[in-house]
């Protein structure tokens, strides 16, 4: 079984971009932020309780979305900028290696937060991209999108042919603000 762990952005900025997903095709996995790429623990307990208790010190943090990029002609993303995402990711990853199972050609040396519009292997054109990007701009440009991450979910796979599903979520920190 596979594993992931993303962020899931509010309702109305979520919404806005599932409506512009779903113009063009099925994307296969809703509107998300991947923070740990697919793996396959070797221990989910441990994976997992690693999970909360990482979250659980782990206060709120904003995140901002830009505007579009492209992996290629591959993949139509949404940027996303955030310090806290990046401080997340750097003590979230290496705490949970030692329970993951290592994958050849799998490497964790670059992160580049993203939200994905939509994916050429999942049947999206060059045209699909071009249209998705204009209107994900003009909704990402008319007006400053961004929002504060109080949880984290991790998703699961249960065989190779089907799809990601919602595991669970887990909360950051509940008592941030008392942190400095």
């Amino acid at each position: 079984m596979k594993f992931f762990v993303g962020i899931v952005p509010p309702p109305d900025i979520y919404n806005q971009l599932q409506q512009i997903q779903n113009q063009f095709g099925d994307n296969r996995l809703e509107p998300h932020i991947t923070i740990r790429p697919p793996i396959s623990p070797l221990q989910l307990d441990p994976w997992l309780q690693t999970i909360k208790a990482m979250s659980a010190a782990f206060k709120p943090f904003d995140i901002h979305l830009p505007g579009t990029g492209f992996f290629g002609d591959r993949v139509l993303f949404v940027n996303v900028q955030s310090p806290g995402l990046k401080q997340l990711y750097d003590l979230l990853i290496p705490a949970l290696q030692p329970f993951e199972k290592e994958e050849p050609g799998k490497g964790d040396d670059s992160f580049h937060p993203h939200l994905t519009l939509g994916r050429k292997w999942c049947g999206f054109t060059i045209e699909d991209f071009a249209a998705m990007k204009l209107l994900a701009d003009d909704y990402l440009q008319a007006s400053p999108v961004s929002f504060k991450v109080t949880q984290i979910r991790i998703y699961y796979k249960p065989d190779n042919h089907g799809r990601f599903e919602v595991y669970r979520d887990v909360s950051l920190s509940n008592d941030w603000w008392h942190r400095s």
